[in-house]
């Protein structure tokens, strides 16, 4: 606490003024460090860092849509069954790749949008169609339902890994060259029309 005098002409008047420390420091305050060296800064993390590895969606801990790298659309679960292709912005647009109990590099694929039948729901191929189609079906691990993902070493246009999705008894997962549709079918000599990259939508509850 100071006090300080003022004086006036001819007479004297004291005024007492009470400065009290607000806790504000004399000192200057330090400079802020340049945006380009400050700890943390957006500008020093790499772009990818808030982006799961695709080892993650693999173990079953992320949710992820199924993208179609000839197309660039995605995969989309319809509440009557079959596997539809859209834009990815549906609530049937998220999976989740579910490592089989038997091992092997084989997946169950679960459909994450809700049924009003209850239960979980999975990728299958569907046998009622000629080719065979591509449907869910309450999950449980058989050889309609268990599906093998192997990286096919490229990459789509965003830079992430592309794989192939196989059945072992019905073959593998193809799209219209239209892009309309999905099927399965066991590749000729050209090599399968659809590749997949998983896209991250955040950690399964």
């Amino acid at each position: 606490m100071r006090s300080a005098r003022v004086f006036t002409s001819g007479s004297v008047v004291a005024l007492t003024l009470t400065l009290q420390a607000c806790g504000t420091s004399e000192e200057p305050a330090p400079a802020a460090a340049p945006a380009s060296t400050a700890v943390g800064s957006p500008s020093s993390a790499p772009s990818s860092a808030a982006v799961a590895p695709v080892e993650d969606i693999l173990a079953g801990k992320r949710q992820a849509l199924i993208h179609i790298a000839e197309d660039d659309k995605d995969w989309s679960a319809t509440y009557e069954g079959p596997i539809a292709i859209g834009d990815g912005t549906d609530d049937g647009a998220r999976f989740r790749l579910v490592p089989a109990r038997t091992g092997e590099g084989q997946y169950l694929i679960q459909a994450l949008r809700a049924r009003e039948e209850g239960g979980e729901w999975c990728v299958r191929a569907d046998t009622r169609e000629e080719p065979v189609g591509v449907g869910t079906v309450k999950c449980a691990e058989n050889e309609t339902t268990l599906f093998r993902i192997t990286a096919n070493g490229k990459k789509d246009d965003q830079g992430r890994p592309t794989h192939t999705i196989t059945n072992e008894k019905y073959g593998a997962v193809q799209v219209r060259n239209d892009g309309s549709e999905l099927y399965i079918q066991e590749l000729g000599d050209g090599g399968p029309r659809g590749s997949y990259s998983f896209v991250d939508r955040g950690a399964t509850s």
